[in-house]
């Protein structure tokens, strides 16, 4: 595919792009959430009950994050990004930071990151080294990132949507892209008249209304061949 005769990329990222550099996805077989007990320290109102808890899985979190390495995937995608001379925007859910390790620039980070920590007594934000989890202010800090039942930064949905607004081609890529905010961003492609592109190792029914074109296959595979 050439990708020459567009002008405004808007690329959404999910948990698949990271799964071959060893990380777990939320969803699906073997994700996260499909254990009950982490799902529950997922959710915001756990830190007032089992902060002890919740920081201490965020940290373990973050401690598969250091480890990793960005895959092929993303490394195609700062390649692109360094070649482009139109908008070129990723949104990533994800929040292990990859996407800048490989060497993008242009990257909304939806749902926060696990790289930095923040004290909700006197907003320090920090990126803390390593040892036990942070603590600040008589409290432990919680990570950056936006967990169950919290709002997205407004600063990333602003950018988001004003990216959405403009775009000629919209690509999803390692996310089922049938569930929020997914679903939200392919209806606001489509609104502007982008192309709209699924690339994701499995293709739910949902997704081929949503979505011009859907390709299954592995994200290493695939985005080098799309981003080339």
């Amino acid at each position: 595919m050439t990708l020459a005769g567009y002008r405004n990329i808007v690329v959404l990222t999910g948990a698949g792009i990271s799964r071959s550099a060893g990380l777990a996805t939320y969803r699906g077989p073997g994700g996260l959430w499909n254990d009950p007990k982490l799902a529950a320290l997922s959710h915001a109102s756990a830190l007032a009950a089992q902060r002890t808890e919740v920081t201490d899985m965020f940290w373990s979190f973050r401690a598969a994050i250091q480890t990793a390495e960005p895959t092929a995937a993303h490394r195609a995608l700062a390649a692109f990004e360094a070649r482009c001379t139109g908008n070129f925007l990723i949104v990533t859910q994800n929040v292990d930071g990859l996407h800048q390790r490989a060497g993008s620039t242009n990257v909304v980070e939806y749902h926060g990151t696990l790289a930095r920590w923040r004290c909700e007594r006197c907003a320090l934000e920090l990126d803390p080294p390593s040892g036990p989890p942070p603590a600040h202010c008589g409290a432990r800090m919680r990570p950056s990132v936006v967990m169950f039942d919290e709002m997205i930064p407004a600063a990333a949905e602003h950018a988001a949507k004003r990216a959405l607004r403009d775009c000629d081609l919209f690509v999803a890529i390692g996310t089922s892209g049938t569930v929020w905010p997914a679903s939200s961003f392919v209806k606001s492609a489509e609104y502007a008249g982008a192309r709209r592109v699924l690339l994701n190792f499995e293709i739910f029914d949902d997704a081929r209304v949503l979505f011009s074109e859907c390709i299954a296959g592995l994200s290493d595979e695939l985005v080098p061949k799309w981003f080339q």
